[in-house]
């Protein structure tokens, strides 16, 4: 997959999170500071997601994937890790829909970036999917070193 990097506004757009475990608690965390309108389909959640949801921040539908969920999202993000929902969010993929694929990136069309907020500036740092740990790793070495810059 060929990547351009972009910012792109979510506010108040749908974003489906397919998946209920760590991966799609931290993507969603991520929609939600963007300003997305999250729902999340998956039979269990973590208790970040439940407490998410108890508070309103998110919508859980408790249920396995299903064609009818993905039709009206902006974006769906596939983190369960079940080849099922992976097929069904390839096959019900309507053209325009934004399709990241963080438990098998062969299915998006997205990636999320590693992203470093400081000051005015955000800095993204990619891996064009392949390594998602390499740019978590660099994040982290950029984030020392703009610390010290402000010591």
């Amino acid at each position: 997959m060929r990547l351009l990097p972009l910012s792109l506004d979510i506010s108040q757009k749908t974003v489906v999170v397919v998946g209920g475990g760590p991966i799609a608690a931290r993507k969603t965390e991520k929609v939600l500071s963007a300003g997305g309108i999250v729902t999340v389909v998956a039979p269990q959640i973590t208790e970040k997601l439940e407490h998410l949801s108890n508070e309103g921040k998110i919508k859980w539908v408790k249920d396995v994937c299903r064609p009818a969920y993905l039709v009206h999202a902006f974006m769906i993000i596939s983190a369960s890790g079940s080849k099922e929902a992976q097929s069904i969010i390839q096959r019900s993929a309507q053209p325009g829909q934004l399709i990241n694929g963080a438990d098998n990136p062969a299915i998006g069309n997205v990636a999320f970036t590693a992203t470093i907020e400081h000051e005015d500036c955000m800095i993204s740092i990619s891996t064009l999917g392949k390594d998602p740990s390499l740019a978590k790793r660099m994040k982290h070495k950029l984030q020392k070193m703009l610390n010290k810059e402000e010591k």
